[in-house]
């Protein structure tokens, strides 16, 4: 690949990631929608994680990012009775399960510290700006030689935004989404796919995660399993369903697009779930043996990639048939077509005509 091919795509990563930065949503609270502000204690929290009510497992929202560091010091900021920032928590009224919208990382450390099961011995970092008495000691060695510092923080109560709603309503979970959006919008935002993950969870969304761990998959992007990418790969896979099969429909609006796919097969059946699953992997072992001849593929930007994957997964059988050499062919006219270049991108990634057209003109280099 040129050097030159290589700048532009590089070039179309960064108008793409300015475009997702840039998305916003702007749904109007559903009426049915009730918040309300209540007040929690700590060890209420950690009685909700481990009755189930409260999921903050991290492949639920997002990883728990903060430094020890950093979770030492909030603990620090308990003990001494500093005020802390309010959570916002959804509350489906149907089965009373929650989300973490906003506050993971100070609810995750909370329960770290307070859970003292043998197993769960967390040692504080040691800094010389932190009560001495919990400095660089364990939260069981706090409890047993200092139990008035962890009642302390146990009775530590903390302010909660409370989104009263129903899961099972489209309009709600699109409403949480914009919530989850606006909220996170600084330090270690969430991405889209991030919240996705969380308030679309489900068997379609449990596919997603499967397909990303496929061999031909990990080889054609060269992927490391062990590397996290905050479910950048997800949300790939997610596009490359939905225009494959949804474009049609593809009204301008990419995260409301890519939304309410993730909304229509939540739950869908296992003859859906088989017909993705075998769609994405003939394409991908189509794309990696034949089109590139088992190498991986170079660092596109997603509009080309996208359109790389519904070109072939729109025609598949007669691709299969095709010898390595022509398919190599195809896939660099749509590597140079000029609906791809920067310039063409720039005036509007998301825009519904220059998306239909990118998708058309792949559908037609492969057809």
């Amino acid at each position: 690949m040129s050097n030159k091919l290589l700048e532009l795509d590089e070039q179309l990563e960064k108008l793409e990631n300015e475009q997702l930065e840039t998305d916003d949503f702007s749904e109007v609270p559903p009426e049915d929608i009730v918040a309300f502000n209540e007040l929690r204690s700590c060890a209420d929290l950690l009685r909700m994680h481990k009755e189930g009510q409260l999921d903050i497992q991290p492949d639920f929202q997002r990883e728990i990012v903060w430094s020890p560091t950093m979770q030492t010091r909030l603990v620090d900021s308990l003990v001494k009775q500093l005020p802390i920032p309010s959570l916002c928590i959804s509350l489906d009224y149907k089965t009373q399960k929650r989300f973490v919208i906003d506050g993971l990382q100070r609810i995750a450390s909370t329960v770290k510290f307070l859970d003292t099961e043998p197993t769960k011995e967390w040692k504080l970092s040691k800094l010389d700006d932190i009560d001495s008495r919990i400095s660089g000691k364990t939260n069981l060695s706090i409890k047993s030689k200092y139990p008035e510092l962890f009642n302390k923080v146990e009775n530590t109560v903390i302010p909660i935004t409370v989104l009263r709603c129903n899961y099972a309503k489209k309009s709600h979970m699109e409403y949480l989404f914009t919530i989850f959006h606006r909220l996170n919008t600084g330090g270690a935002k969430l991405s889209n796919q991030e919240i996705r993950n969380c308030i679309y969870n489900g068997v379609f969304n449990t596919l997603l995660k499967e397909l990303v761990e496929y061999e031909g998959y990990l080889n054609l992007f060269d992927i490391d399993p062990d590397k996290k990418d905050r479910f950048a790969n997800e949300e790939l896979v997610l596009r490359f369903l939905s225009f494959t099969y949804n474009f049609e429909n593809y009204k301008g609006q990419l995260s409301r697009f890519l939304n309410n796919f993730m909304d229509k097969h939540q739950n869908t059946s296992e003859e859906n779930i088989e017909k993705f699953r075998e769609l994405f992997q003939r394409t991908i072992d189509l794309i990696y043996t034949k089109t590139l001849s088992s190498n991986s593929l170079p660092k596109l930007s997603k509009a080309t990639t996208e359109a790389l994957f519904v070109g072939v997964a729109s025609n598949l059988e007669a691709l299969e048939k095709e010898t390595n050499k022509d398919l190599n062919n195809r896939y660099m006219a749509l590597r140079r077509d000029e609906l791809f270049s920067v310039d063409s991108l720039k005036e509007g990634l998301a825009q519904k005509e220059k998306v239909l057209d990118r998708l058309n003109k792949a559908i037609e280099i492969f057809g």
